[in-house]
């Protein structure tokens, strides 16, 4: 085969490999952490409007997967005496009340990686004994470093003693079991980078090939 011929055909299979490389769509790859800790809490309520609190929990752990071995959330409380129940959520307005922000949840340890998340619930008050038993889902919605974009659902189960004797505002402490999984898109390298490198390097080689050719001819 002539050269010219030769150059053609590659040049030729370059362009193909190229478009073929422009069309290709961008893929992103998940990877899933299972989750499962046990975290020790302290609550603190702060009076808001009638039977509404805002609660503030601290929680850490011994056995938290990936670092996150502590945690600080923050819901509204409706508290319902006569039914013996509470009411947990992260938007205000659901139970009525405007003008008050969106509260969330972080996850975190001691290096970047952190969760965002906000958790829905229903408190079951005990009286008798001062004790509440919590059930709920911890809903991620992002991250920081290797838990960017990160998304899942955690199941939230607490069992906590409330302390009436507070000289401040009213607490309790007890121990939250968080269980599930979460996904963070993992980026994969669009196919068309690696075609257009390719064609480059064909299309060197091929004024290369010329390069000499008239060297050798001439």
């Amino acid at each position: 085969m002539k050269l010219g011929s030769l150059a053609l055909s590659l040049i030729s299979g370059t362009v193909t490999l190229l478009g073929l490389g422009f069309s290709t769509i961008k893929v992103n790859a998940q990877t899933t952490f299972p989750f499962e800790a046990t975290y020790k809490t302290e609550s603190v309520f702060e009076p808001i409007q009638g039977n509404v609190f805002k609660s503030t929990v601290i929680g850490e752990s011994t056995d938290a997967p990936y670092d996150l071995t502590n945690f600080i959330k923050m819901n509204y409380i409706e508290r319902n005496d006569d039914a013996g129940m509470q009411t947990i959520v992260a938007d205000a307005t659901e139970l009525g009340i405007e003008g008050l922000p969106i509260l969330s949840d972080t996850f975190f340890g001691r290096g970047n990686d952190k969760l965002f998340a906000t958790t829905t619930g229903n408190v079951t008050q005990n009286f008798e004994d001062f004790t509440t038993s919590i059930s709920g889902t911890t809903t991620i919605a992002g991250g920081e470093g290797n838990f960017e974009g990160a998304t899942g659902s955690l199941t939230l189960s607490e069992n906590t003693i409330f302390n009436p004797n507070a000289t401040t505002e009213p607490s309790t402490t007890g121990t939250a079991v968080l269980t599930g999984s979460f996904t963070v898109p993992q980026k994969v390298p669009e196919a068309g980078n690696s075609a257009t490198l390719i064609g480059m390097g064909i299309i060197g080689a091929v004024f290369s090939l010329h390069k000499r050719h008239y060297f050798v001819t001439k």
